[in-house]
């Protein structure tokens, strides 16, 4: 969001407080799926009286969470997007096209919320329940999606005001009343929506494009055509393609979502607006409550309560700085090597990324302390932040890991299972790290001069204390999982709640912090999870087509070798990792790719380890690489190109640990083997 107005109007001032109402409920949610989580766990496993409603509930919670914390993550601009062609704009025209996404954004949102009301409306009077021993009334734990969707919508229109700080005030607030019109009519239609007269679209759709297209005109000519360009193409594009064939609808498929998100919509909103356009136009039924039926079921499972869960306890220990003494006390351990500071900058990451599920987290804590002090040291400024954002990748390899999570919650494998596979690869890919940082150290010893005695950094008995506390964390963490104690989602909470205490006990839990954490929880779930519910509006349209088979057919007619079509995976991943972060190259890309895989007969959790090392690729390959961008805000003076080009040898050990798990698929299946 870029430019804003000198004084927020009324209606963006209500609209940014009932953002920040929402929030507070969203993060009581994630309090509550904490505590109801670890209160099943203890009572299970030391009474043997396992709840009947912890589970159930926890979902809930994780729902309220995400779309209730919804408005606030788009204001805090977390909902991530492309930039390629925008910052090759000038600011006026970035400005115009800006606007013209965030207007696709509100259509998308418009409709999505809207339909969730009438799925909640229609559960109500239908007196539908939830198939469970609570038999809970399934407009309860809906109501929430409804309600958080109409906070996004909000969240939106205070966007656009604040990118429309040139024009005149009432044409800056014109938007919030158009949307309020719309909101009344689509109320007196109720649950009997009348036909259009154009086809298969519904008056209720057809009038929410017309107010979107009228608002963006009113705020500005260019904005407008901007916007209609990208709508009446996209459904012009569609309806004219529809006859032409299933291969040719994928191909305009993918066309448009590559396309919607090299222009900036944001990621979730432009897999969801193909999604929209193949309900819409390519399906036999579009109306009244697909897009809300995918948007729930896209987010209505226990084993997702793992991912908000685990970043809340990586939240806890960056906050209270707990972690920031683990680089001490390995470079007291490895000084005497080359490149000591860069090994100890690894193996700190690698610890880390036991208790934490983010690649971005774990570069950001050990990065803040380890590269500061490797330049202080003389070392070279690619080496030292190089090292840490290839080390930062190592977040999503060792478990646990909310992409694997992601992974196997969307194909259906065990969670347990490839957080096991993860181990070995990780530990491979940790030593081939430091296997680089050793040649680079030999090749130019100035880059990584030796450290005397006096040189190294000192140990104190705090940071031993904090290091020995995160220590005792991973042990229980992974004693909890693999012992049986708790399962992968329960873990999570299990992790966070000993997080808390360990802040308690050093003296670190103030209320300021904890609650930053919980915003920070909120915000991170929810746009995970806002990408998740696009990639499930659009795998509707996937699944319509058959889109997964008709490219196994491709392959099939083309004759070629399994490895081929392996490497051409591989190959789309480092492409789509130039531009996309990890979680959306994985929900853009298993609906496709997973069932490939299976035809071809790789295993699917070494294809699962496979996948998440091709995901971190993106994490340090320009232009989009996050760690690459964490690193830079933490080395204001550091150049992006020289962290880049400090990352790319260590992309080459990355790429070395794929080919090693292709000669011994043994190293990332042995351990789910032995649990089985």
């Amino acid at each position: 969001m870029s430019s804003q107005p000198a004084a927020a109007s009324a209606a963006e001032r209500a609209a940014t407080a009932v953002a920040r109402i929402l929030l507070v409920v969203a993060a009581l949610g994630v309090a509550a799926m904490t505590a109801s989580t670890v209160w099943d766990v203890v009572v299970r496993y030391l009474f043997n009286a396992p709840t009947v409603w912890a589970t159930e509930l926890s979902t809930y919670f994780l729902i309220a969470t995400i779309f209730l914390g919804a408005g606030w993550a788009h204001l805090a601009d977390a909902n991530v997007r492309v930039e390629l062609v925008l910052n090759m704009l000038r600011p006026g025209p970035r400005r115009d096209l800006e606007l013209a996404t965030a207007w696709v954004g509100l259509l998308v949102v418009l409709l999505a919320a809207w339909q969730s009301a009438l799925m909640v409306v229609s559960d109500y009077e239908n007196g539908a329940r939830v198939f469970s021993l609570l038999l809970t009334p399934t407009w309860m734990p809906k109501l929430p999606i409804a309600i958080g969707l109409g906070g996004l919508v909000l969240a939106l229109l205070v966007e656009i005001e604040r990118l429309s700080a040139g024009v005149s005030a009432w044409r800056r607030i014109l938007p919030h009343g158009l949307v309020a019109a719309l909101a009344l009519l689509l109320l007196a239609f109720g649950r009997d929506v009348p036909d259009s007269g154009l086809g298969r679209i519904d008056l209720g759709s057809l009038l929410a494009l017309a107010v979107v297209l009228g608002g963006a005109f009113l705020g500005g000519v260019r904005a407008g055509l901007l916007t209609a360009a990208i709508l009446l193409g996209g459904i012009a594009t569609f309806a004219l393609g529809r006859d032409l064939g299933a291969g040719t609808v994928t191909l305009l498929l993918f066309a448009a979502i590559a396309v919607f998100l090299a222009i900036g919509l944001r990621i979730a909103f432009a897999l969801a607006v193909v999604g929209i356009l193949a309900i819409y136009l390519l399906l036999p039924a579009p109306f009244p409550m697909t897009i809300a039926e995918r948007t729930w079921s896209g987010v209505n499972s226990f084993s997702l309560t793992a991912v908000p869960l685990y970043v809340l306890m990586g939240a806890l220990l960056v906050r209270s700085r707990l972690s920031d003494e683990l680089f001490v006390v390995m470079a007291k351990l490895l000084a005497p090597l080359p490149g000591g500071l860069a090994h100890a900058a690894t193996a700190g990451c690698g610890i880390f990324a036991a208790v934490s599920g983010s690649s971005v987290a774990t570069a950001a804590t050990v990065g803040s302390v380890a590269c500061p002090e490797m330049t202080r040291r003389g070392y070279s400024p690619a080496l030292a932040y190089g090292s840490v954002a290839a080390g930062g990748t190592l977040g999503i390899l060792i478990p646990p890991s909310v992409p694997m999570i992601i992974y196997a919650t969307t194909v259906g494998v065990s969670i347990v299972e490839l957080f096991l596979a993860g181990i070995l690869p990780g530990l491979l890919m940790m030593g081939l790290f430091m296997a680089v940082i050793l040649g680079w150290a030999w090749l130019r010893p100035g880059a990584a001069p030796r450290l005397t005695r006096a040189q190294q950094p000192p140990l104190r008995r705090a940071g031993l204390v904090d290091s020995a506390l995160v220590l005792l964390l991973i042990a229980m963490v992974i004693t909890s999982l693999y012992a049986g104690i708790a399962t992968a989602s329960e873990t999570g909470a299990v992790g966070a709640a000993a997080a808390l205490l360990a802040c308690a006990l050093r003296g670190r839990l103030g209320r300021a912090m904890l609650w930053a954490c919980l915003v920070e929880t909120v915000v991170v779930t929810s746009f995970i999870f806002l990408i998740v519910v696009g990639a499930n509006i659009i795998t509707y349209g996937f699944d319509f087509l058959k889109v997964s088979q008709q490219v196994m057919s491709l392959a099939a007619v083309a004759g070629l070798d399994r490895w081929v079509v392996f490497l051409l995976i591989v190959a789309v991943y480092v492409i789509l990792g130039m531009f996309l972060d990890s979680i959306s190259m994985l929900v853009l890309t298993l609906p496709v790719v997973f069932p490939l895989s299976q035809s071809l007969g790789f295993d699917p959790i070494w294809m699962g380890v496979i996948l998440v090392i091709m995901a971190e690729v993106g994490l340090i390959t320009p232009p989009v690489g996050m760690n690459l961008f964490v690193l830079q805000g933490i080395g204001k003076g550091v150049p992006i190109r020289t962290i880049a080009a400090g990352a790319m040898p260590f992309l080459g050990a990355m790429l070395a640990t794929v080919a090693l798990l292709c000669l011994w698929p043994s190293i990332a299946l042995v351990l789910p083997a032995a649990l089985r």
